[in-house]
């Protein structure tokens, strides 16, 4: 095991276009989250440094990097397009490496990723949080922060997926477009025909509402409960937002999905010629 992990790091490392899009992870997150830290918005009753507040942050700074984890599945396409493209993988299984040991190179670095990952959100949940929250004696330092837990299960999902249609297609340019149309178009369109209870339980709609759109109106109010009650700022009580599958269940599906993956990935791995 030693070995697939040493040979992985090192070859993933080499890899110009790897240090390429984590840097840019990296410093489009941090670009976000910097430029609307200083886009104040008050009115009366309402500010937007709420959001920066413990525990607010710790559902925001998730909700933010989720729109990165694209980012990390075209890396992780990218990656795996390359192994079938310079047939390294071919390369690999004559050296000795068995086709599970593939996987578990595969596996590792999409966990090393997501790690990564993690520990960005983190850090700037906490130097923001620290920053702005006027008090955190209460503890609202740790509230609501498993859901950093939860975006971790969400990276490792969209990667996953990554890797399943790399796989698949072994053409890293259809992998991404393929990639972008299911995301974007085929899943949402296929959920349509189908009653609203069941649309939730599609694999991309799960994966996408582990780090669900924060209450943006209660928590700039500084009054998150707001929406228990009469004229509630809720969005999701007033209808604009559809209602979620309970943080359990949708976190049990969406590792559902990524075993799922995984698993086909690995079927398709050992079945076909490298």
């Amino acid at each position: 095991m030693r070995s697939i992990i040493l040979n992985e790091i090192t070859k993933t490392w080499s890899y110009k276009t790897f240090r390429v899009i984590i840097l840019l992870h990296f410093i489009l997150f941090f670009l976000v989250v910097l430029v609307t830290s200083r886009l104040n918005i008050t009115i009366p009753g309402i500010s937007t440094d709420n959001l920066y507040y413990f525990p607010n942050i710790w559902e925001f700074f998730p909700w933010i990097a989720s729109w990165f984890n694209l980012l990390l599945a075209i890396l992780i396409i990218v990656m795996t397009g390359n192994e079938f493209t310079y047939r390294t993988f071919r390369q690999h299984v004559v050296d000795g490496f068995s086709r599970s040991d593939l996987l578990k190179g595969k596996a590792f670095m999409i966990l090393m990723i997501a790690i990564y990952s993690f520990l960005m959100v983190l850090l700037f949940s906490l130097i923001f949080g620290f920053i702005f929250t006027p008090d955190y004696s209460d503890g609202a330092f740790i509230s609501k922060s498993y859901i950093l837990l939860v975006y971790f299960v969400q990276a490792v999902a969209y990667m996953s997926f990554g890797f399943l249609l790399a796989v698949v297609f072994r053409n890293t340019a259809l992998a991404i477009v393929l990639f972008f149309l299911y995301r974007l178009i085929i899943e949402p369109v296929i959920r349509l025909f189908f009653p609203a209870r069941l649309r939730q339980f599609f694999p991309i709609k799960v994966i996408s509402n582990l780090t669900p759109t924060p209450e943006f109106l209660a928590i700039s109010s500084g009054n998150q409960d707001v929406g228990n009650g009469p004229g509630s700022l809720n969005l999701r009580e007033i209808g604009i937002l559809a209602e979620d599958l309970p943080v359990y269940l949708n976190l049990l599906l969406a590792i559902g999905y990524t075993s799922i993956f995984i698993g086909l990935a690995y079927m398709l791995l050992k079945k076909r010629n490298l």
